[in-house]
């Protein structure tokens, strides 16, 4: 085992090690030799100078954020081999040197229709773990840890319990719930991967406690991919990236959920707002609430609820408005919209569905003359209105074709 991989088996989470392991290879790349060869050498104000420039050559375009993840990680490696940089010496670095340690990828939640869109070009793992992720509100390096015993999926609504040592700083545990929707595409999965091996067939699903046992890079290829195929692929004009991205699924729950603020973040974990939310004192409240106002906002395939109601609504006005809409044109205008029922889709995919209906409900109209109008009613056409002594315009409800 070489130094780098015995300092990393310090740290539980994967996303933490993959993140420092990158920050020491590169570091090592910059050196040109063994890191533990250079660690047993170095004395701690050349190793500081190494530090700083390794900063000004392969860190320059590195956003502010990925500077001081980079250069953190090499001080404390360092530290715990016996090189430690003087305190005022690190801190006259930073103040003058370093920027605010501030992400310069914008990003932005994604809408409801974007996600429908997303989630439909998923497979079926990928599809289970972002739906978990938009439902909960959690980070992907917490979701990743969840094992089976973790859930609850019987609960009402469906819970998952994240553990202290999954959390981010290893922090105090949290329940955070799904959606009816989000329990089902999880059902769906873990009865899929049943007797399956994992890509590439390293490991059988089965031999696994993990409820997704993938890395936090496969995930973003998911994510990566499915937006690709969504054609959903706008980038930030600095560095490229898209605007959607894992983070958004936090984002987005964080503006749609429709929860109180100390119990949103109570649910995102931050910290400052668990002890003081009721959703530790009382989560069966917290859960309550959950279903009666998150569940709807959170929800990308079906309607429920008030929009549940709404939709029913639309219809009924639409066959009060037209008495010739049966429930057979209705069937037809759904299937042409690509769904099975008026609660399925987002509504945007609703609005079309009316739209169909309304299209394919429209009445042919004809102008013609007085003396023919018996020809048009011994036809099935009814009489509108008599423009003139001379011309009436009559129409006619489409019948389905054989």
């Amino acid at each position: 085992m070489n130094i780098k991989e015995e300092w990393l088996r310090n740290f539980t989470s994967q996303s933490t090690r993959y993140a420092y392991g990158v920050a020491l290879t590169n570091f090592e790349k910059y050196l040109g030799k063994d890191l533990g060869i250079y660690i047993k050498a170095v004395k701690p104000l050349d190793f500081f100078k190494d530090l700083k420039g390794y900063w000004s050559t392969k860190l320059a375009d590195a956003s502010p954020k990925t500077v001081s993840l980079r250069l953190s990680t090499l001080k404390t490696f360092g530290e715990d081999y016996g090189l430690e940089i003087p305190k005022a010496e690190w801190s006259k670095f930073r103040r003058r040197k370093l920027d605010s340690a501030r992400p310069v990828t914008a990003d932005r939640s994604g809408t409801k229709d974007e996600w429908h869109k997303i989630l439909l070009e998923m497979n079926t793992q990928g599809r289970a773990l972002f739906m978990t992720l938009l439902s909960t509100g959690a980070r992907i390096g917490e979701t990743l840890q969840i094992k089976l015993s973790d859930l609850e999926l019987d609960a009402d609504p469906p819970k998952v319990h994240i553990r202290p040592s999954y959390t981010k700083g290893k922090g105090s545990d949290r329940i955070v719930f799904l959606t009816q929707e989000a329990k089902e595409a999880l059902l769906n999965y873990l009865g899929w991967r049943k007797g399956k091996k994992q890509r590439g067939g390293r490991l059988a699903y089965d031999d696994t406690d993990k409820v997704f046992p993938m890395t936090a890079d496969a995930a973003r290829e998911t994510l990566v991919l499915a937006c690709q195929k969504a054609r959903i692929t706008d980038r930030d004009s600095d560095s490229g990236r898209y605007l959607i991205h894992i983070h958004s699924t936090r984002k987005f729950f964080r503006s749609n959920c429709g929860l109180d603020d100390s119990l949103t973040h109570s649910i995102m974990g931050h910290t400052g707002y668990l002890d003081k939310s009721y959703l530790r004192q009382d989560p069966d409240r917290a859960g309550k609430e959950f279903k009666r106002l998150a569940e709807v906002n959170l929800t990308f395939f079906r309607a429920t609820g008030m929009e549940q109601m709404r939709r029913q609504a639309v219809i009924d006005s639409i066959k009060a408005a037209n008495p010739n809409i049966t429930n057979e044109k209705i069937a037809e205008a759904l299937r042409a919209a690509g769904l099975n029922d008026i609660n399925e889709g987002t509504p945007d995919q609703f609005a079309e569905f009316t739209k169909i209906l309304g299209e394919q409900s429209k009445p042919e109209q004809k102008v013609v003359t007085v003396d023919d109008i018996q020809k048009y009613i011994d036809k099935g056409w009814q009489v509108k209105m008599v423009l003139n002594h001379e011309k009436a315009l009559v129409e006619r409800y489409p019948t389905k074709k054989a």
